[in-house]
């Protein structure tokens, strides 16, 4: 029976993410990324050749040990060491279904816990802030109307940055109606609306640029599709410079996922159906969504009001009949 680590991770990889679980290219990366760390570990500090690796160089010590060095040596968070672990974990669930006979391998690894970490208050940009971001552009200039159209396109669409990059031309419908097919995790495509103001903003941009149909809507100087890091990048210059002139408006960090929360949080703020900014964000299930309405405070300070206002007036309180019947109760039942 094999047990070389390099045959059932090219499987696992190669195969099993992408065509039987329908990962995107991005998951297939950050797994593979967390591999390469964990190789490169048990290289440096076991001596152990990467070539040569077997499932049973995987032992419990020796992961633990990666996760420590995770922690203390690489000095990553709480949660990327949580994720370094979801993902060599993932790889042993797949490994004990595909070879049973390697089960007592992949048992002790499947056993280990996620640490726990405090959550982290939800990134987002205000209302106010998001404005101030937009007036700090000059649609005029060509780099200004394309930095403009890709910020003004990743808040309207509340996507995913990997989905605004892999759009091309002729998928966004600048004219009524307004909308742009987006395709998310798992391969699942979906058309989302857009407002008509981001409509027409980014048929000048195509037309300025002259992007044809099936080119990348957003795309670098060698007309290739923009990457993550250049969507980051652009992103952080008008940030920072919005920042410097509105700190008080500002949080100290944003990244391309904070307007994805931000779209979310403006829509939910207006009283939007969970399940319609379900669907606009592209979430599996509603569940999902729902960390929005935890996370905004001003969101809970509304629906407490509106659950309270009709307790609060000169009615409010129990008569002297509700106070008797209830000390009959506690004494009868405690």
């Amino acid at each position: 029976m094999k047990s070389n680590l390099a045959f059932y991770l090219s499987k696992f990889l190669g195969d099993y993410l992408p065509m039987q679980r329908g990962a995107s290219p991005n998951t297939v990366r950050t797994y593979r990324d967390a591999f390469v760390e964990v190789i490169e570990f048990l290289s440096a500090s076991a001596g152990l050749k990467p070539e040569k690796l077997t499932i049973d160089d995987f032992s419990l010590e020796r992961v633990s040990s990666f996760l420590d060095w995770l922690e203390a040596g690489k000095k990553v968070s709480i949660s990327t060491r949580n994720n370094r672990l979801g993902a060599l974990k993932s790889f042993f669930r797949f490994l004990s279904f595909r070879e049973p006979s390697l089960l007592s391998a992949c048992i002790p690894i499947l056993e280990l816990k996620h640490k726990r970490c405090e959550s982290k208050p939800m990134n987002y940009l205000s209302v106010a802030a998001y404005r101030l971001l937009l007036s700090g552009f000059d649609a005029s200039q060509e780099d200004d109307l394309r930095d403009m159209s890709i910020i003004s396109l990743m808040y309207e669409s509340g996507g995913r940055v990997s989905e605004i990059t892999g759009i091309l031309s002729f998928e966004l419908n600048a004219g009524p109606p307004y909308t742009l097919v987006l395709h998310g995790k798992g391969k699942k495509t979906r058309i989302v609306p857009i407002d008509k103001s981001v409509g027409k903003l980014l048929d000048r941009y195509r037309r300025r640029f002259n992007v044809k149909d099936d080119e990348p809507l957003f795309f670098n100087n060698r007309r290739e599709a923009l990457t993550r890091e250049g969507m980051n990048y652009i992103l952080q210059k008008h940030f920072l410079k919005a920042r410097e002139l509105h700190p008080d408006k500002f949080p100290a960090t944003i990244s391309p996922h904070c307007l994805r929360h931000s779209r979310a949080m403006h829509l939910l703020e207006n009283d939007v159906n969970l399940i319609y900014i379900r669907d606009l964000l592209g979430h599996a299930s509603v569940t999902t969504t729902e960390l929005y309405s935890k996370a905004n405070p001003e969101v809970k300070r509304r629906h407490i009001e509106k659950a309270t206002e009709d307790f609060i007036g000169d009615d409010a309180g129990y008569s002297d009949s509700d106070k008797m019947n209830l000390l009959n109760w506690l004494k009868k039942t405690i």
